[in-house]
């Protein structure tokens, strides 16, 4: 299992699969089935294109042309994307995601990625490769556009006032690693905060996790699902779902209002149950 650790480790950080399991530079392992993925340090302060979020990077990518063409020639698209270049995007940063410890007065964030294909995201492996395979991705954050409202009635005659909204989710996905045979894989990003808790009380909406990276070659891929309203949730919802695929260069956690760093390197765990 050991082995498993430092061959995901190594092609999360380097977008391959590690020819043997012995210990690679950039990959500490342990034998508490978890391995860290310590970056590039020549990833952190390399110069990058900064997007505040999700929304940001979208308009930007949309500029450039947006999602590859279907009768796109491969030199075409790659000219296209080149000109994106290194960027920086800062993801949302959630209440649950940071903990206190009252004993030391440190604050530790722990944020976990999530498997991108149980959110749509779409292999170019073959469905028994990509079976094997798991995508790490971190949820940038969203945006809801509310729209019209009409009533509508469900068929035992309850009645709701319904709210039509468009709701666009943004995720950066990252390269993919195989996955342990009978053990259930775990992507986490964690770091210790250097932030007092006067600030945290007063800042902390604007702490975001800020990735260093450069788009791959899937760049971007765009599902649409559709959400029925109910009694208990009466939203008509229209989801898109924005797939950034990138290479990990570097992570820090900042404000992203003021710019300060409350974390200059952050890493990635890797772990299984």
């Amino acid at each position: 299992m050991r082995g498993y650790f430092l061959i995901s480790a190594f092609a999360l950080l380097c977008g391959c699969v590690a020819p043997s399991q012995n210990l690679k530079p950039g990959v500490s392992a342990n034998l508490a089935q978890e391995a860290f993925v310590t970056l590039d340090p020549a990833g952190k302060d390399a110069p990058a294109t900064m997007f505040k979020s999700g929304e940001e990077l979208l308009k930007e990518v949309e500029r450039l042309g947006g999602a590859r063409g279907e009768y796109e020639t491969d030199s075409a698209f790659y000219e296209r994307i080149s000109k994106l270049g290194n960027f920086s995007v800062g993801g949302v940063v959630f209440p649950s995601q940071i903990k206190f410890d009252p004993a030391t007065g440190e604050f530790t964030l722990k944020v976990s990625m999530h498997e991108a294909q149980g959110f749509g995201f779409k292999s170019n492996l073959d469905f028994m490769q990509a079976s094997k395979t798991i995508y790490p991705s971190f949820i940038l954050g969203e945006d809801v556009y509310s729209g019209t409202k009409y009533s509508g009635q469900n068929s035992f005659g309850a009645s709701a006032l319904i709210t039509k909204r468009k709701i666009n989710r943004y995720y950066l996905v990252f390269n993919p690693v195989p996955k342990a045979p009978r053990n259930i894989m775990f992507f986490d990003i964690i770091t210790k905060l250097n932030i007092t808790a006067a600030e945290m009380e007063s800042q902390r909406d604007n702490i975001r996790v800020l990735f260093t990276v450069k788009a791959a070659p899937n760049y971007l891929q765009v599902t649409s699902n559709y959400q029925q309203p109910t009694i208990s949730n009466p939203y008509e919802s229209v989801i898109k779902n924005y797939f950034f695929s990138a290479k990990l260069f570097w992570i820090k956690v900042v404000n992203i209002k003021t710019g300060k760093v409350y974390s200059d390197e952050a890493r990635v765990r890797v772990k299984a149950l």
